[in-house]
């Protein structure tokens, strides 16, 4: 669920307790890196445990941040693969809040072995509550002889480096004379909480006095702040860690809001879907022996206004990806939201897509 740091407004307030036990629980000990916040612990066959104290919380909430289930359940489920094939496709549901107070468990069951596909169930429990559940397919790598994408929009794009992280615009705001003096601590304090992923906005609103855009669409560049295995498992539970972050947030650009805004009373996301074009190319050891039946046959005639798929590249959440987001719909308190991330070098390696409750009174 995305949900993210309320400490814009004076409705916030009423948060205030909540947030210092927050924050206690969080600076009381060593913070996990995202590796460690995604690791899940065997403890049976199919059964594995997310210790209490791994959790995350944003502050004002008590619930754990949705992208953490996503990724700990990929996580989980690539555990009990037979064969090594990557994922390709995961569609969640969001059954009901979590919180830091005990162990997650993820109970994983063996759909379908197959040669060409695994399938796998995974259902995420906190104290005899069913909170997520997910269902994972993976496909063995094959090479056929009918590919393109479309072209990664925008190559001039501002590049990472020379943008300000959400981290410095937050720092910022300590010296925004908008600001009212009650919520400077609450800024303060939410600063001091280390973050696990990077997240910088190619156009970023004022976080204050947010203007409307339109159409509902946006650019940003994320990574993980923390260096990670070289283990392409690894990395697609970071991508999906990562994909939870802000892909609800573009449904505020149509409105003088965003999810710190006063009048927004519930923001939640209700399921989570992803197709990952890309096996991220870790292990090339096979990559000259994929499935040739394909390749070896008559090639299919083609438009001559395809565009070339950029270089296969090694793909890392722990190295600048551009996530490209837009809302189409949104109704009756429900947005629907889409996502592509691309690599730097222009290629689509992840679609994702979201519907999220958004409550403004």
């Amino acid at each position: 669920m995305t949900i993210h740091f309320k400490f814009v407004t004076s409705s916030l307030l009423k948060y205030h307790s909540i947030f210092n036990i927050i924050i206690h629980r969080r600076l009381s000990s060593k913070q996990p890196t995202l590796y460690e916040t995604l690791k899940v612990i065997e403890s049976s066959t199919g059964v594995f445990i997310q210790p209490a104290d791994s959790l995350f919380v944003f502050p004002t909430r008590t619930s754990v941040f949705g992208g953490q289930l996503i990724g700990s359940a990929v996580y989980a489920a690539q555990k009990t693969l037979t064969k090594d094939f990557p994922l390709h496709s995961l569609h969640s549901y969001f059954l009901t809040a979590a919180d830091n107070s005990s162990d997650i468990i993820y109970t994983v069951t063996r759909l379908r072995d197959g040669q060409s596909f695994e399938t796998r169930s995974v259902t995420a429990r906190q104290d005899n509550r069913i909170v997520f559940e997910c269902s994972m397919n993976f496909h063995r790598k094959e090479k056929g002889n009918m590919e393109h994408q479309l072209p990664m929009p925008h190559a001039d794009l501002t590049p990472p480096e020379k943008l300000l992280s959400m981290h410095d615009h937050f720092q910022n705001l300590l010296d925004d004379k908008r600001l009212k003096p009650e919520l400077k601590p609450l800024v303060e304090r939410a600063l001091e909480i280390p973050a696990r992923i990077d997240i910088r906005y190619c156009h970023q609103r004022d976080l204050l006095q947010p203007e409307p855009v339109w159409p509902p669409r946006e650019f940003v560049w994320i990574k993980s702040l923390d260096p990670l295995p070289d283990y392409s498992h690894i990395h697609r539970s970071a991508v999906a860690y990562c994909s939870d972050r802000v892909l609800l947030n573009s449904a505020f650009l149509p409105y003088a809001a965003n999810p710190y805004h006063h009048r927004i009373r519930m923001q939640a996301s209700l399921d989570h879907s992803m197709w990952f074009h890309d096996d991220f190319l870790f292990d090339t050891t096979n990559e000259n022996n994929l499935i040739e039946e394909n390749v070896l046959s008559k090639p299919v005639r083609r438009s001559s206004d395809i565009p070339s798929i950029p270089s296969k590249v090694l793909v890392r959440a722990d190295d600048w990806l551009l996530y490209e987001l837009e809302c189409p719909i949104h109704m009756n308190n429900r947005a629907w939201t889409f996502g592509r991330i691309w690599t730097r070098n222009g290629r689509l390696i992840v679609t994702c897509a979201q519907e999220g409750v958004i409550r403004c009174h």
